[in-house]
């Protein structure tokens, strides 16, 4: 959810206006599973950015996980908020901490999380902004913490189409997954590594390739796994 000027209405519009994923995506739930598969769930601190209505932060909650989620949308908090109250009564976790706010400006101290989580939110910002929200991200990551990110490629259908931004960013695409969806970064394997590499040591980026034949679309995604390092990743010896 773009975060560079108030889209909090724009957001809101968007999640009132249409009926969004009750569950979370497979390979989210794969990550999940394969990192922390022996770990002390109750334990994990776990943070989504742009959680919308909640399908990512009600599966993690109820696997277990501290769950925290924050999104510019006050109706997508609220829905989310009144999921987990009413479908999750009783599951021995701890209590969720959901959040309206701007993840370019996290409202948690540093270190907080063993894991942060981006299910196409980032992406619908411009590249100044999404680099504000990843030194966040890196601010409230524990050291080795991780993330799970996933971005949409150059070659998804409507990249190139609409107000051109910046490069690889456009506005009011036409057609496409990101159609009338407001500001969207397209992003390259290179440009991934470009851009989060900054704060971040990829571990896998997952290139892929699909065609929705009902709707006559191409789509590339990029299915991102990153660690924090222990120390600066830009520190240096012996000047």
């Amino acid at each position: 959810m773009n975060q560079g000027q108030d889209y909090t209405q724009h957001w809101d519009e968007k999640f009132k206006a249409r009926a969004w994923g009750r569950y979370p995506p497979e390979d989210l739930v794969r990550f999940m599973g394969r990192r922390f598969r022996d770990a002390p769930k109750h334990s994990v601190k776990v943070l989504e950015v742009g959680c919308g209505p909640g399908a990512n932060v009600w599966f993690l909650h109820r696997e277990g996980f501290a769950v925290h989620g924050i999104d510019v949308s006050p109706s997508a908090i609220g829905i989310a908020s009144k999921r987990l109250a009413t479908e999750n009564i009783g599951i021995p976790s701890p209590l969720a901490d959901l959040r309206v706010g701007n993840f370019s400006q996290l409202p948690w101290p540093d270190e907080t999380f063993d894991v942060v989580i981006d299910v196409f939110a980032l992406y619908a910002n411009t590249t100044p902004v999404i680099a504000l929200a990843l030194a966040e991200i890196s601010r409230v990551l524990k050291p080795s913490g991780l993330m799970y990110s996933k971005l949409w490629g150059t070659q998804t259908s409507g990249y190139g189409e609409g107000i051109a931004l910046e490069s690889a960013t456009f506005d009011a695409i036409p057609h496409g997954p990101c159609a009338n969806m407001g500001v969207t970064h397209f992003f390259t394997q290179e440009s991934v590594r470009e851009v989060f590499g900054v704060h971040f040591e990829p571990l896998a980026i997952d290139r892929v390739l699909r065609d929705d034949m009902a709707a006559a679309q191409h789509i590339e995604e990029f299915h991102c796994q990153f660690r924090k390092p222990s120390s600066s990743i830009h520190s240096t010896t012996g000047n």
